[in-house]
């Protein structure tokens, strides 16, 4: 498929008023999938991780698709914020957990501290396949119409629940030090996370 008719075909899925964001994720993977060859030489445990840049991307005509690609991977990025937060503007990491998490588990200044660590720049790190298949497999809400949580609370949400395995009841309670080391990681899915990745999901 000729690089200008696969993007008329994935912007009028985007452009769509009535498929939902997981449906239009679905729907532009799947052209994507049939029209290229992406190879990848990582393992299981690291597709999630967006530093990761080992994946040839070919057309089958054999068409340079970087470009086309990462104005995709924008138009997802925006498409799965927008869908967590309820709009373009961010909302407090607090505020996206408020319907899925004990709030109480935290005091306010604990939550404040939370927050001065997130930095949805880092969002920028995550390409086309890290975005597809982390947010597909692992980020939809219940109803399988939306997604959860943006990149970056999702990834603080699974150091808080690694964090909170590990508790020890004899050294002080939660490891804040501890959250943020992970939290300012320069890998977006430390392995040290990796399990609560697989794990946390959007409960109502």
């Amino acid at each position: 498929m000729e690089l200008d008719n696969l993007k008329s075909k994935t912007d009028e899925i985007m452009e769509s008023d009535v498929l939902s964001p997981v449906e239009k994720m679905i729907s532009v993977d799947r052209i994507i999938s049939e029209a290229f060859n992406v190879r990848t030489n990582l393992e299981d445990k690291e597709k999630a991780d967006p530093q990761n840049d080992s994946r040839t991307y070919l057309l089958t005509r054999g068409q340079d698709p970087e470009p086309y690609l990462t104005d995709l991977a924008n138009k997802f990025r925006d498409l799965v914020r927008e869908s967590a937060w309820g709009g373009p503007e961010p909302i407090t990491f607090k505020e996206a957990l408020s319907s899925t998490a004990d709030l109480e588990m935290f005091d306010q200044e604990t939550w404040d501290l939370f927050e001065s660590w997130i930095n949805h720049d880092r969002d920028y790190n995550w390409n086309y396949v890290n975005l597809v298949q982390f947010n597909l497999n692992y980020n939809r809400k219940m109803d399988d119409k939306d997604f959860w949580l943006s990149p970056q609370h999702f990834r603080l949400a699974c150091i808080i629940d690694t964090c909170s395995r590990e508790l020890d009841p004899n050294a002080g309670g939660f490891d804040l030090d501890l959250a943020k080391s992970l939290y300012k990681n320069p890998n977006q899915i430390p392995t040290a996370i990796l399990a609560s990745a697989k794990t946390l999901r959007h409960v109502e």
